[in-house]
């Protein structure tokens, strides 16, 4: 608590995301008067808020050039919708709530980098006060102006590189070129450095499975080498398998998350209690405006409502529908929504690996 307090003097909001901290020093009245009732109205649960959320996930298009095999967007997300967000639907939102969040984190289940206007997306938020994250496939090649993106003020970017020979690579991200992640990497550690930009922090992930594991020194020697200032290795998510015996898995338990150590553990954690603070800290915002509770949501079995159609993020957030799903969650850490049974961030330990470069250059 005294922690947070003396960042609040300083007109500073921190945000701890995947082991790194990011520092949003545009604490206005606004911002800081809104993240600390958001904090109050979390703890006490409260189902009709007066706070706008710390963060928003929001997803810029459902395309994507890839078809993974574990990602929800390939069997149950997107269907035959191809969409992208429209730029005034976009600049009403921010002018509504930009000012009151603290950060904005520009993915969900498409390629956000396929939106015409990504760049312009990431500068509104900055230019309103806003941290801004970017998690990427890469595979946009030359098509992307990756310095208009980092002018516009991104703090962090996420490239996933999730093998080191192409037929590794290619069973986890099928459809994907491993030559234009290498290239697209290349290229954004070189525009940073050639513009001489602070940010953003360039962190080149690999999600760990079973057949990349033996690949995971080589990436992590191909992130410093291309010059980008983190490697990363995440445990893999299985949206429909809690399973410790799932194929997919790393044997290495030391890349696996709790849930999925072995069963004994994996008991463990689904016996835990769950007491998440989404619905009142971080919901997810679909292309479309559709809003949700949480980005596992991906079959939208608990919609809160259409921002874009009914013309206030405000009202659907604090509205009827978003209400009766903040009851089902109860103060003992139960949680009667079938997603949340499932749910993959009780524990914050998803990030297995943690290299800084601009810190230790190993």
């Amino acid at each position: 608590m005294i922690s947070i307090l003396l960042q609040l003097l300083r007109g500073e909001i921190q945000l701890h995301y995947d082991q790194f901290t990011l520092i949003n020093r545009n604490a206005t009245f606004r911002r800081l008067a809104n993240h600390l009732l958001r904090g109050l109205e979390g703890r006490l649960r409260s189902k009709s808020p007066r706070s706008l959320p710390f963060g928003l996930q929001l997803e810029p298009t459902v395309d994507c050039q890839l078809s993974c095999d574990y990602c929800p967007r390939t069997g149950v997300v997107a269907g035959p919708e191809i969409g992208e967000m429209a730029w005034d639907d976009y600049e009403r939102l921010m002018t509504e709530v930009g000012p009151y969040l603290v950060v904005v984190a520009f993915w969900q289940w498409g390629e956000p980098l396929l939106h015409p206007r990504i760049a312009d997306m990431v500068r509104l938020a900055h230019d309103h006060g806003c941290l801004t994250l970017l998690s990427t496939n890469g595979q946009v090649g030359g098509d992307c102006d990756v310095g208009a993106l980092f002018e516009a003020g991104l703090d962090l970017l996420i490239i996933s590189m999730d093998g080191a020979a192409q037929d590794v690579y290619e069973q986890t991200r099928q459809g994907g070129s491993l030559q234009r992640v290498k290239e697209f990497a290349a290229r954004a550690a070189m525009e940073k450095r050639r513009r001489g930009l602070a940010t953003p922090l360039i962190n080149l992930r690999t999600v760990a499975t079973r057949v990349n594991k033996k690949e995971i020194d080589s990436i992590r020697k191909f992130a410093r080498d291309v010059g980008v200032d983190a490697y990363t290795a995440k445990s893999v998510s299985l949206y429909y398998d809690g399973s410790p015996d799932s194929p997919v898995l790393p044997q290495s338990k030391e890349l696996r998350s709790f849930q999925y150590q072995d069963q004994s553990t994996a008991e463990s954690y689904a016996a835990l209690g769950n007491f998440c603070r989404k619905p009142w800290y971080w919901p997810c915002l679909r292309h479309d405006g559709q809003l949700l509770l949480c980005e596992c949501d991906h079959g939208l079995k608990e919609p809160l409502g259409n921002v874009f159609q009914t013309g206030s993020f405000r009202a659907v957030w604090a509205g009827g529908a978003a209400a009766a799903a903040r009851r089902k969650f109860s103060s003992t850490g139960r949680i009667d929504l079938d997603f949340c049974r499932r749910c993959r961030y009780k524990l914050d330990d998803a990030i297995r690996q943690v290299t800084r470069f601009d810190q230790d250059g190993s």
